[in-house]
């Protein structure tokens, strides 16, 4: 994954420092083809967050998905017909639902975590307020469990058996 960031990061480096100029016969071209690869670029990150990321599968959506909507405006611009738009409005269609999904992924793994959090204070905050109180230790069992995270961490849980 690092790969393509400072892949990506480089190519937007190289865009601002070499001149370039497009013929406005070339722009709707360079529109699709931009368009298809945000949303290949998008699905990633989605497909990331779920943990199914596969760089093959990427890179085949990123040139297939250019390469289709380039076709499309072509055949239109043959025909006549303004198929750019077509494919604009799809793939973009297909970009705000990745979006969607992802900020949805995003704040359920970032609540997610802080409601954890917030249980395993209040379960502390009772495990030291009963050990005060208690004078017999066998009036409580404490058992602690490790836990595997989604994130892949080892978390100690503190459960309290009656």
């Amino acid at each position: 994954m690092m790969f393509f960031a400072v892949a990506g990061l480089l190519g937007i480096l190289l865009g601002l420092l070499i001149p370039y100029n497009l013929s406005s016969a070339t722009l709707p071209y360079v529109a699709v083809a931009l368009v298809a690869a945000l949303d290949s670029v998008f699905g990633a990150l989605l497909a990331n967050l779920n943990k199914k990321f596969n760089s093959n599968v990427f890179m085949m959506g990123l040139v297939s998905n250019a390469i289709l909507a380039v076709l499309l405006t072509y055949v239109g611009d043959l025909l006549g017909i303004q198929l750019d738009f077509a494919a604009i409005v799809v793939f973009g269609v297909r970009i705000f639902n990745n979006m969607a999904a992802i900020r949805r992924i995003t704040f359920d793994i970032y609540f997610e975590k802080r409601a954890r959090e917030k249980e395993r204070i209040k379960r502390l905050a009772l495990k030291e307020a009963d050990s005060g109180e208690n004078e017999n230790p066998e009036d409580l069992e404490i058992e602690q469990k490790e836990e595997k995270t989604e994130d892949g961490e080892n978390e100690k849980q503190v459960t309290e058996e009656n």
